[in-house]
Protein backbone atom coordinates (compact mmCIF):
# COMPACT_ATOMS: atom_id res chain seq x y z
CA UNK A 1 0.00 0.00 0.00
CA UNK A 2 2.86 2.35 0.79
CA UNK A 3 4.07 2.26 -2.82
CA UNK A 4 0.58 2.93 -4.12
CA UNK A 5 0.03 5.95 -1.92
CA UNK A 6 3.51 7.46 -1.99
CA UNK A 7 4.44 6.81 -5.61
CA UNK A 8 7.97 5.98 -4.43
CA UNK A 9 10.28 4.10 -6.77
CA UNK A 10 12.21 1.01 -5.80
CA UNK A 11 15.22 -0.74 -7.22
CA UNK A 12 14.83 -3.96 -9.17
CA UNK A 13 16.46 -6.08 -6.47
CA UNK A 14 13.98 -4.71 -3.90
CA UNK A 15 11.04 -5.55 -6.19
CA UNK A 16 12.46 -9.06 -6.62
CA UNK A 17 12.85 -9.52 -2.85
CA UNK A 18 9.23 -8.42 -2.32
CA UNK A 19 7.93 -10.77 -5.02
CA UNK A 20 6.71 -7.93 -7.25
CA UNK A 21 8.77 -9.22 -10.18
CA UNK A 22 9.91 -12.73 -11.06
CA UNK A 23 13.27 -11.97 -12.67
CA UNK A 24 15.85 -9.22 -12.75
CA UNK A 25 18.35 -9.42 -15.60
CA UNK A 26 20.75 -7.00 -17.24
CA UNK A 27 19.32 -5.31 -20.32
CA UNK A 28 21.73 -7.28 -22.49
CA UNK A 29 20.07 -10.53 -21.32
CA UNK A 30 16.46 -9.31 -21.47
CA UNK A 31 15.50 -10.87 -24.83
CA UNK A 32 17.21 -14.15 -23.98
CA UNK A 33 15.23 -14.35 -20.72
CA UNK A 34 11.95 -13.40 -22.43
CA UNK A 35 12.53 -16.06 -25.10
CA UNK A 36 13.36 -18.63 -22.41
CA UNK A 37 10.04 -17.93 -20.66
CA UNK A 38 8.16 -17.96 -23.98
CA UNK A 39 9.72 -21.34 -24.83
CA UNK A 40 8.46 -22.77 -21.51
CA UNK A 41 4.97 -21.46 -22.23
CA UNK A 42 5.06 -23.00 -25.71
CA UNK A 43 5.71 -26.43 -24.18
CA UNK A 44 2.22 -26.33 -22.64
CA UNK A 45 -1.02 -27.33 -24.31
CA UNK A 46 -2.23 -24.47 -26.53
CA UNK A 47 -5.84 -24.91 -25.37
CA UNK A 48 -4.79 -24.65 -21.73
CA UNK A 49 -2.64 -21.57 -22.36
CA UNK A 50 -5.50 -19.93 -24.24
CA UNK A 51 -7.98 -20.78 -21.47
CA UNK A 52 -5.62 -19.42 -18.80
CA UNK A 53 -5.17 -16.17 -20.70
CA UNK A 54 -8.91 -15.79 -21.30
CA UNK A 55 -9.77 -16.58 -17.70
CA UNK A 56 -7.18 -14.11 -16.39
CA UNK A 57 -8.14 -11.25 -18.69
CA UNK A 58 -11.90 -11.68 -18.32
CA UNK A 59 -11.67 -12.14 -14.56
CA UNK A 60 -9.64 -9.06 -13.69
CA UNK A 61 -12.60 -7.11 -12.35
CA UNK A 62 -14.65 -9.98 -10.94
CA UNK A 63 -15.09 -11.13 -7.37
CA UNK A 64 -13.26 -14.30 -6.34
CA UNK A 65 -16.38 -16.52 -6.58
CA UNK A 66 -17.17 -15.12 -10.04
CA UNK A 67 -13.53 -15.63 -11.14
CA UNK A 68 -13.61 -19.25 -10.01
CA UNK A 69 -16.89 -19.82 -11.82
CA UNK A 70 -15.48 -18.20 -14.97
CA UNK A 71 -12.31 -20.31 -14.79
CA UNK A 72 -14.42 -23.47 -14.52
CA UNK A 73 -16.43 -22.49 -17.60
CA UNK A 74 -13.39 -21.46 -19.64
CA UNK A 75 -11.42 -24.61 -18.83
CA UNK A 76 -14.38 -26.93 -19.43
CA UNK A 77 -13.65 -27.05 -23.16
CA UNK A 78 -10.00 -27.87 -22.61
CA UNK A 79 -10.69 -30.58 -20.02
CA UNK A 80 -12.28 -33.07 -22.40
CA UNK A 81 -9.98 -32.37 -25.33
CA UNK A 82 -7.63 -34.77 -27.04
CA UNK A 83 -4.78 -32.60 -25.74
CA UNK A 84 -5.94 -33.11 -22.14
CA UNK A 85 -5.78 -36.86 -22.65
CA UNK A 86 -2.43 -36.53 -24.43
CA UNK A 87 -1.03 -34.52 -21.53
CA UNK A 88 -2.02 -37.16 -19.00
CA UNK A 89 -0.69 -39.99 -21.19
CA UNK A 90 2.60 -38.17 -21.79
CA UNK A 91 3.00 -37.56 -18.05
CA UNK A 92 2.30 -41.21 -17.22
CA UNK A 93 4.65 -42.39 -19.96
CA UNK A 94 7.32 -39.86 -18.94
CA UNK A 95 7.59 -38.32 -22.39
CA UNK A 96 7.03 -34.95 -23.99
CA UNK A 97 3.41 -34.40 -25.11
CA UNK A 98 2.46 -34.09 -28.76
CA UNK A 99 -0.18 -31.33 -28.78
CA UNK A 100 -2.64 -31.37 -31.69
CA UNK A 101 -4.82 -28.30 -31.01
CA UNK A 102 -3.67 -24.77 -31.68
Amino acid sequence: MELLFTGDFMKADEALALGLVNHVVPESELMRKAEEIAAKILENAPLAVRAMKESTMRGLHLSLPDRLNLAGMVFEGARGSADAKEGLNAFQEKRAPNWTAS
